[in-house]
């Protein structure tokens, strides 16, 4: 008790000499303008105007060894690289200041370490997840730990599994890619691609939507002609697998999806296609198929009453009788 004591007297005098310094001084003025930003909550308002000066000054105080700023920086989410570099430099203390945040918060601090829809570079990447899997089931911030490893390893997913081929190889398009990987990953799945001669034959559809959970039913063919169908879905957060069920389906069934598929042509399909109506609302889906050593992929958004729609929803129906949407 007395070395935690004297530790802290020791940090407060430090903190109070450096507010003599004309850095002290500056990271005060920065520090106040910013919390006015915030009671403020307006990009356009005055006390916002400066806002990424006044931060730019608070890392680089952080960066001279004034720790005590980090709360305050840890507001801005989006300040990826910093949070990254931050955690690499300093993994104990980093965790322990955001083991104090609400859970809410704490989440999103792990979704600014991962680069938030926007990813972050593969160093980056490797040093922040080879600095998270290091720290000890004895630390009393493991628990936080996890959480940021799971959510950089979720939004980062197509580094760490290849789903689909190059869009010039018949892949989807590049911007959806790690949208695509992130909730496939999300949901347990393994990639399809690239097939082995061996694999059996496969059908996956996967719902990608803009409000809800993403949901996944895979068909698999059986040597007797019946089919074993699994569905997935994810929980709210569209980080943890919360349904995973599997059931079988007759022969005769599996018989009206195939020729469902040879009615849409799924084999000749274009990978992509140009659709009117595109827009923030309603969900992409994707079919993925594995036949005698060949691998398709087709995606559509929200492919309605068409021929694909009714395939797709279909095979959809198998693992969630209850399933409704575009």
């Amino acid at each position: 008790m007395r070395v935690t004591c004297s530790l802290a007297v020791l940090g407060l005098v430090a903190t109070l000499a450096y507010a003599d310094t004309p850095n002290g001084a500056k990271r005060d003025e920065a520090k106040r303008k910013i919390e006015a930003c915030l009671k403020r909550n307006e990009v356009s308002s005055r006390q916002c105007k400066n806002v990424n000066k006044n931060l730019q000054t608070l890392t680089e105080v952080y960066w001279q060894g004034d720790k005590t700023v980090l709360p305050l920086l840890l507001r801005f989410t989006y300040m990826t690289n910093f949070l990254a570099d931050a955690l690499v430099s300093d993994p104990e203390g980093f965790l322990a200041v955001v083991s104090q945040l609400l859970e809410p918060e704490r989440q999103n601090v792990a979704s600014g370490i991962a680069g938030a829809v926007y990813g972050i570079s593969q160093p980056r990447f490797e040093a922040v997840r080879t600095t998270l899997t290091r720290v000890s089931a004895s630390s009393p911030n493991y628990e936080v730990a996890r959480l940021c490893l799971l959510s950089l390893e979720v939004e980062n997913a197509y580094l760490l599994a290849h789903y689909f081929p190059p869009q010039e190889s018949g892949g989807p398009p590049a911007n959806f890619v790690s949208w695509f990987s992130r909730d496939l990953y999300a949901l347990e799945e393994k990639p399809l691609w690239p097939p082995s001669p061996e694999s059996k034959q496969t059908y996956r559809v996967t719902v990608f939507p803009t409000f809800t959970v993403p949901k996944s039913v895979t068909l698999t063919l059986m040597p007797d002609g019946t089919g074993e169908v699994r569905f997935r879905a994810t929980d709210r957060g569209r980080y943890h697998l919360a349904t995973n069920t599997t059931l079988s389906i007759s022969s005769q069934q599996v018989t009206d999806f195939a020729n469902t598929l040879n009615r849409v042509r799924f084999w000749e399909q274009p990978t992509n296609a140009t659709q009117a109506g595109y827009n923030f609302d309603g969900a992409e889906f994707i079919l993925e198929g594995v036949r005698d050593g060949r691998y398709h992929i087709v995606v559509r958004w929200c492919p309605g009453n068409s021929a694909f729609g009714e395939a797709v929803r279909g095979l959809l129906r198998f693992g969630d009788s209850k399933f409704s949407g575009c």
